[in-house]
């Protein structure tokens, strides 16, 4: 649930999803059906429709203890921000720009090889068109993606990068992204470059994320972020101001400010998760 001082429809259900999932000896299913963007009157994105959204659908299959192939519509594996897509798994309500550079989602195989305890490579083939595809979405239809994550103590990096097609528009991104947790306090930062044939390029994108873990339920989070964006044609740089409270493991409540230099878009916005 969230509340956000620029938006037309102010008060939103962002997401009401279900989750389900099983095992079966070396087979695993999950699913997630989603209603997404919900106001108060009832009305979807300002439409009477509501949307269903079918997020997550995957079966995985064990091929040994360091290698799983996975099959259905998938969290892309890029980076680290989209590795907690549940939003009472981040510690913001806002997502930063980079989430435009890359599919969040992908329909199709992934295969993920354990190189030891820590360390990772994946490699993503989709090359049919998206599960969840609505007809008011940009469809993508074609997406091939590598993904490497390293740890190291307490550091952590990744290496993405792939190819994808929306609406016979082809797009190549890839970026680089680390990680530094001490005992109350982590550090993040990623940047990602995209190239198209419509020339609608965003030649970078990053952002730097602290959060400080005061309390046991409590912490502050501060966002630095900037990108070139040729297709809306913006240079902009983004400050963020956030604040968590986490009452219970499975609640959340969020605050933040967000300063833009460019574009008209400083907000305050507040929001509410809960799993049940």
């Amino acid at each position: 649930m969230t509340y956000d001082q620029k938006r037309e429809d102010k008060f939103l259900f962002n997401d009401i999803a279900m989750i389900f999932s099983g095992d079966y000896d070396r087979l695993s299913l999950l699913g997630e059906v989603e209603l997404s963007h919900i106001s108060l009157d009832g009305k979807s994105n300002s439409s009477s429709d509501i949307d269903i959204n079918l997020e997550r659908l995957q079966l995985s299959y064990a091929l040994s203890d360091d290698q799983t192939i996975q099959i259905g519509r998938f969290d892309s594996d890029i980076g680290f921000w989209n590795q907690a897509p549940i939003p009472i798994l981040q510690e913001t309500t806002t997502t930063p720009h980079i989430t435009n550079i890359y599919p969040k989602a992908s329909t199709g195989l992934l295969y993920r090889q354990n190189l030891n305890y820590e360390n990772s490579i994946s490699l993503t083939l989709q090359h049919n068109p998206d599960l969840a595809h609505q007809s008011n979405i940009a469809s993508i239809d074609r997406h091939r993606a590598f993904g490497y994550r390293g740890v190291y103590d307490a550091f952590a990096w990744s290496l993405s990068g792939g190819l994808y097609r929306k609406e016979k528009i082809e797009f190549t991104y890839w970026g680089v992204g680390a990680e530094y947790e001490w005992d109350s306090v982590s550090l993040q930062g990623e940047i990602f470059t995209q190239e198209s044939k419509s020339k609608d390029d965003i030649p970078y994108s990053g952002y730097l994320q602290s959060v400080w873990h005061f309390s046991d339920k409590q912490a502050v989070v501060m966002r630095f972020e900037g990108y070139d964006d040729e297709s809306i044609d913006t240079q902009e740089q983004i400050y963020l101001w956030g604040y968590v409270y986490r009452p219970w493991a499975n609640m959340a409540l969020k605050a933040e400010y967000i300063h833009h230099t460019k574009l008209p878009l400083k907000r305050f916005v507040y929001s509410l998760s809960v799993l049940f």
